[in-house]
């Protein structure tokens, strides 16, 4: 029997090629309903109209775990990961919902870029372990 696992991928944003699978994500903070609403209102009013509205800008943060053989490959793991999602470049991430769908899928994945740098959780230990905690922040709805 086959045990299926959910992933996080990051895409280019045509949405053709992938370019990095999260690894270990531990906690993420999708989906979130970011649907707004404009409330018209006088002074004389009772009351207001509302007006469906767009979606706003929100943050989506990923918490994963590098792991790798000592010092030299975690570091060259946060290399590889520095590269491979630049600042302010656009892209697609796609969250497992099924092995079939993800989340968002109606629009491609989630629109984002990354405007933060990566937190490294583990930093109080300088990188001299297996296992490197890292936190990343992306702005959705941005491009």
């Amino acid at each position: 029997m086959s045990v299926w696992v959910p992933k996080v991928n990051l895409w280019s944003s045509n949405g053709l090629t992938l370019l990095y699978t999260f690894p270990a994500v531990n906690d993420h903070n999708a989906p979130q309903s970011v649907k707004k609403s404009i409330i018209q209102t006088n002074f004389r009013s009772q009351g207001g109209i509302v007006i469906p509205g767009g979606e706003d800008v929100w943050e989506l943060t990923i918490r994963f775990t590098l792991t790798a053989d000592g010092y030299e490959n975690i570091a060259s793991a946060i290399e590889n990961l520095e590269n491979a999602i630049q600042l302010h470049t656009p892209y697609l991430i796609r969250i497992d919902k099924t092995q079939t769908s993800y989340f968002n899928q109606a629009n491609g994945g989630y629109k984002v870029k990354r405007t933060k740098p990566f937190e490294y959780l583990d930093r109080a230990q300088d990188l001299m372990n297996d296992i490197q905690k890292v936190s990343a922040s992306f702005d959705v709805n941005s491009w």
